[in-house]
């Protein structure tokens, strides 16, 4: 079924670069995403984002999903340590109806190494050049060893940040933005959650929720995992110009490495 999309008034939300808008058409409100993860259906009907309505493509060669709208609110940062947000990352991770839909679907599993180097990817050149930051990421490379292989992975979101949970008017937590989603290690997810928003001093209380098995070797990949999370929200923070943000976890990166 075709829709119109010129009978939609579209308002662009923050923080999705132009790419996702609230439609309003006479009574009706949704949820508009361009070119979002063809996932995103399996997803909706999980419950874990909002339904799924219609999608289509336009003229000019994206694809357009609309997805019911759901009032409520966005979390805080002072929200990501509830047992609702643990539980919820906990059970995608444990989902292999959808792992096994997103193999099938060739999507690529990323080794440390490939996530190494996906943040080489358009590395700006200040960065790049910055010896201490080198120093990590060569060290990094060097330190990957078998207790990395034989992990098993799982569907990773790939930006855990409080924007993207969104709390319904009937308390149902929904996860959204689904773009950078990976096959991977669930450290991952984790390490970049906890490096966005606390100190080390706080993150056994999330293991401790999660229930993940802590043993030596575990620590060695939250060492690691925190690390290069530590670089990727640098080199965000960096393009965006956040100097308070990006000097904040420059000090959480010195913190965790050198100890």
């Amino acid at each position: 079924m075709y829709h119109n999309t010129d009978e939609w008034q579209m308002t662009p939300l923050d923080g999705n670069t132009g790419q996702a808008y609230m439609g309003v058409s006479q009574n009706e409100k949704v949820f508009f995403k361009r070119n979002t993860s063809p996932f995103i259906a399996a997803l909706a009907a999980e419950g874990i984002t909002p339904k799924l309505k219609w999608t289509q493509r336009t003229y000019s060669g994206d694809v357009l999903t609309a997805q019911e709208w759901k009032d409520g609110y966005l979390l805080t940062k002072e929200d990501m340590g509830s047992e609702a947000v643990i539980q919820l990352i906990r059970s995608i991770h444990d989902n292999h109806s959808l792992l096994n839909l997103l193999k099938r679907a060739d999507a690529e599993e990323f080794s440390p190494k490939e996530l190494l180097n996906l943040y080489y990817k358009d590395l700006p050149i200040s960065l790049q050049n910055h010896q201490y930051f080198s120093k990590v990421a060569q060290r990094l490379a060097e330190t990957i060893d078998n207790d990395f292989m034989t992990v098993t992975y799982v569907i990773c979101h790939g930006d855990l940040n409080h924007n993207n949970f969104l709390m319904s008017a009937n308390n149902h937590l929904y996860l959204v933005d689904w773009d950078n989603v990976k096959i991977a290690d669930p450290l991952y997810d984790i390490c970049f959650l906890l490096c966005r928003y606390f100190p080390p001093s706080e993150w056994i209380y999330w293991f401790n929720a999660y229930q993940f098995k802590q043993t030596d070797s575990f620590y060695k990949r939250v060492k690691w995992y925190s690390i290069l999370a530590c670089l990727n929200l640098i080199k965000q923070y960096f393009s965006e110009d956040r100097n308070y943000q990006l000097n904040e976890t420059v000090l959480l990166l010195k913190n965790i490495y050198e100890k």
